[in-house]
């Protein structure tokens, strides 16, 4: 048996509350029949059918799931992964709080935009990786860009050869049928440190690549904050950080992409929704599902017959 809520501290609270309540109530009643000399016999028995229809009552808010069923069900969507950029320059705070902070939000709030699309998480520096595979868990993607990092990937910098090659892979020809809508967000500040391979912007074309860039960062830059100040070049010197849109331009450009700025002035998260909305979602596929059923009523059913019990048996404290 499942439950669709876990039991949590208001259950508890109420549950807590009703037997300190009747553990007063009762010690009234036990009180008093020995001050009169009669029995409280019945008051047990009521407070043992109360008890069990309470916790009857408790356990239907839960909601108890048992009897599984298969079921099909047709859905349209969109595979989107969301590549983010984890080297050094994202910690960058000329976007507050930081360059990654600052989108971690944004994107979170994209996501609960396409409620039936499947996203993952792509991130990358010099070299990329899968962080989560696509998937509709929607609550457990959000809870995974939370958690991202600039020390989740070894020290390096930014290579987009590693992020392009690895988007191929997930989205080539071999990996997905040509009806499928593939999507690629691309999120870094645009700061590349090795020459882009042209090949890439052919096989991103050739495998129906819909690439968008989201570009963070500002043109008038900012230190590099790091645990013992700020991240110096090989003079000695602070290295400022600043939003390459010429290199973003030049990747859309080339990719047949398109490009949107993040930054503390400018912000085209909206801009990129709607150029989202506009891609049009794979074809309709069949998938089975598992079902558990919601029995709930038969909690209640029983807790009402123990409340008629409870209405129709009397307390005799005093005897005449």
């Amino acid at each position: 048996m499942n439950w669709s809520r876990e039991f949590s501290q208001n259950e508890v609270f109420f549950l807590v509350s009703f037997i300190l309540i009747y553990i007063i109530y009762f010690g009234r009643v036990f009180y008093i029949s020995k001050k009169l000399k009669t029995s409280a016999a019945s008051s047990s028995l009521k407070f043992i059918i109360r008890s069990i229809y309470l916790g009857l009552m408790s356990l239907a808010l839960l909601g108890p799931n048992f009897g599984i069923t298969e079921l099909e069900a047709r859905s349209s969507s969109k595979d989107i992964y969301l590549a983010f950029d984890l080297s050094l320059s994202m910690n960058a705070n000329d976007v507050e709080p930081s360059r990654l902070d600052k989108i971690k939000s944004e994107i979170t709030n994209l996501v609960d935009q396409f409620s039936t699309d499947k996203f993952g998480i792509m991130v990358f520096n010099s070299g990329a990786q899968v962080f989560t595979p696509l998937t509709f868990d929607h609550a457990n993607l959000k809870n995974n860009i939370a958690s991202l990092k600039t020390t989740l990937l070894p020290k390096g910098s930014t290579d987009f050869n590693s992020i392009f090659d690895l988007l191929i892979e997930k989205f080539g020809v071999n990996a997905k049928k040509e009806s499928q809508s593939k999507v690629g967000i691309v999120i870094t500040d645009g700061e590349n440190f090795q020459n882009i391979d042209n090949q890439y912007f052919k096989l991103i074309k050739k495998n129906n690549i819909n690439l968008f860039i989201i570009g963070i960062g500002s043109q008038m830059g900012s230190k590099i904050p790091t645990l013992n100040g700020y991240k110096k070049d090989k003079n000695g010197q602070d290295v400022v950080s600043v939003l390459d849109i010429n290199q973003i331009n030049e990747i859309a450009k080339q990719t047949g992409g398109q490009y949107f700025i993040v930054n503390n002035q400018r912000n085209q998260i909206a801009d990129l929704i709607e150029k989202l909305n506009q891609v049009k979602s794979s074809s309709d596929t069949i998938n089975q599902q598992t079902v558990t059923y919601n029995k709930y009523m038969y909690f209640l059913l029983i807790a009402l017959i123990f409340i008629i019990l409870d209405f129709l048996l009397t307390v005799n404290v005093l005897k005449l």
